[in-house]
């Protein structure tokens, strides 16, 4: 390739001008022209070559990194599934315990009982001129809390079918007959009574389902003029439980 230079530039500088004149001759001026221009030629395609290579060496190395990003995603993803399939485990687990506490808690509401007496002090309670609410003091049973020992009154805290019941006695009376009535939300509902004016001991008892809504009071009250007696053996008393919520 240098020989071919050479001839070609020697053959320009042979060349007449336009005036038909023969131009002087410096070929050794002009091969050191190109031999500089072929230098440098040469340089710069090394230093092509070696951009070339540090950008191999580059792409090479952003290929390693994306493989590198690519296995850490898959891995980040692996994860992610997992803990979604953890977090729905746990959700289900948590749901179930919802219902199970929903369900315990709906159990313990539905467990209504008392029982309570009037118990002491000894002796007759009344005559009185006017009916008169029983309070009945001595609480042995109060599941849930419905009855009041302050007032007598046992108060339905939901719907559903409850037993009541309710006892009384008298002794050592001869002047008063033995009576109870029954009231639900101020209405009458039953009468429970004996003649207990000959002195005997005697004692009555009597019961009843009522279908009860939340809020409705039970209570029992002491007629006028009638009695009623006890002692420490709660002789006289008022209960009840609920049969079935509804």
């Amino acid at each position: 390739m240098e020989r071919t230079a050479v001839v070609v530039v020697a053959l320009m500088m042979l060349l007449p001008d336009t005036q038909g004149s023969v131009k002087p001759l410096n070929i050794s001026a002009e091969l050191n022209q190109i031999k500089d221009l072929v230098f440098q030629q040469g340089l710069n395609l090394t230093e092509l070559m070696r951009k070339d290579t540090a950008l191999e060496k580059d792409m090479e190395n952003l290929k390693k990194a994306n493989t590198e990003q690519a296995v850490a995603l898959s891995a980040v993803k692996r994860e992610l599934e997992q803990l979604n399939i953890t977090n729905a485990a746990q959700a289900k687990t948590l749901s179930a315990m919802k219902i199970d506490v929903k369900a315990l808690k709906n159990e313990s509401a539905e467990k209504v009982a008392f029982s309570a007496a009037l118990g002491l002090p000894v002796g007759l309670r009344g005559p009185k001129n006017a009916e008169t609410t029983l309070v009945y003091k001595n609480v042995l049973t109060n599941i849930g809390n419905a009855y009041n020992s302050s007032t007598g009154i046992f108060t339905a805290p939901f719907r559903g079918v409850y037993y009541i019941r309710f006892t009384a006695s008298v002794y050592k009376n001869n002047s008063y007959n033995l009576g109870l009535n029954l009231y639900k939300n101020g209405d009458h509902l039953m009468h429970l009574d004996e003649n207990g004016s000959d002195g005997l001991a005697k004692h009555v008892s009597s019961g009843v389902a009522l279908e009860l809504m939340a809020g409705d009071q039970v209570y029992t009250k002491l007629p006028a003029n009638y009695v009623v007696w006890d002692d420490s053996l709660f002789r006289t008393s008022f209960s009840g439980f609920l049969i079935f919520p509804m």
